[in-house]
């Protein structure tokens, strides 16, 4: 899942540092360790600290103007790249646990796949109503926010969701969605995504419908929202 780990080399070294940090707390007996309860290995956390000192070590010098050395460039961009490769197939595990708790998510900026869910058994269709709103962001990119109506929260994923999808299309005018059903959809479990339409497609306009989504049983999804248009620039 792109977006957990920062794209700038500052703000991946600080993640690094920050989650390996956690993943090296010793707590007091019988409580396991952040890594064990999330599912690592002894291998995978020793791996990460690993990379954590070599990331950490190499941005020292990055940061000194004095010692950012062609070869030190090339060596943090691979370090940072390196990673990402190794951290995101775990950070697919962690989100996966059973005991995610909140102040992992903000660790790791992962969203649970099953901590903060509804209930896995329902008898009925959500009947809570996506309110989206899109703006956009240039390069053919659209910010895509949702929330229910009945909280006071700005972006948020109705409780007892999922996460949302939106069906969408993208048109020379503007176009209802009539069939959102058969259309072109995404699924996320973030209340505030970003959605990479391309730049071939800035001037277009993307019509799109959105609805919350009950993954144990898609036939109680909410309800689609109404049909918008936005401008993609």
């Amino acid at each position: 899942m792109p977006g957990r780990i920062p794209i700038d080399i500052a703000g991946a070294v600080a993640y690094a540092v920050r989650t390996d940090n956690y993943l090296q707390l010793v707590p007091a007996p019988p409580t396991p360790t952040h890594g064990t309860r999330l599912g690592l290995t002894g291998t995978n956390v020793s791996d990460w600290h690993a990379k954590r000192q070599a990331i950490e070590a190499c941005f020292l010098k990055w940061s000194d103007d004095s010692q950012k050395t062609k070869p030190v460039n090339r060596l943090m961009a691979r370090l940072a790249k390196e990673f990402r490769e190794f951290a995101q197939p775990l950070l697919d595990g962690i989100a996966a646990s059973t005991s995610l708790n909140t102040t992992d998510e903000t660790v790791f900026n992962v969203v649970g796949d099953t901590h903060h869910h509804g209930p896995t058994h329902r008898a009925t269709p959500i009947v809570e109503q996506c309110f989206p709103r899109m703006v956009t962001i240039g390069g053919g990119e659209m910010a895509e926010h949702v929330r229910t109506n009945n909280s006071s929260a700005k972006d948020h994923i109705f409780e007892e969701a999922d996460g949302f999808e939106v069906a969408y299309s993208i048109t020379d005018t503007p176009t209802v969605l009539t069939d959102p059903d058969n259309a072109k959809s995404k699924f996320f479990t973030r209340a505030s995504v970003i959605l990479a339409l391309g730049a071939p497609n800035k001037g277009k306009y993307i019509n799109h419908r959105e609805r919350w989504v009950f993954l144990p049983n898609a036939d109680f999804d909410g309800p689609w929202s109404a049909s918008q248009s936005d401008l993609i620039e």
